[in-house]
């Protein structure tokens, strides 16, 4: 399971870098769809976000009830906070893409 964890950890990171990628080319091409590169920008911060998370779960192996609970009592860390409301923003980035082109039709 852990390597399955870490191999889904880096194509969330290549992932990401593609999708870079094809927002640096949409852009530089002279007719492109903005919705298209919102909705991309979207998927990067959650790719961005998952890959976050994987990163910072990889010492739960083997916990317990009780240890899982006090740590849910916790605050999480910064980086997991941060990069959650990245992941809330790339929703929203996508849901965006999806009802502009409704309403504008």
């Amino acid at each position: 399971m852990r390597i399955f964890l870490l191999v889904l950890q880096f194509a969330c990171v290549a992932f990401a870098l593609f999708l870079c990628y094809q927002i640096a080319i949409a852009l530089t091409s002279p007719s492109y769809d903005l919705m298209e590169v919102v909705a991309d920008a979207g998927t990067i911060l959650i790719c961005i976000d998952l890959a976050a998370f994987l990163f910072s779960s990889k010492k739960l192996d083997g916990i317990s009830f009780e240890d899982y609970a006090k740590q849910l009592e916790q605050p999480p860390t910064k980086l997991v906070y941060v990069t959650r409301k990245l992941g809330h923003l790339g929703i929203m980035l996508i849901l965006v893409s999806w009802i502009v082109p409704i309403i504008h039709s």
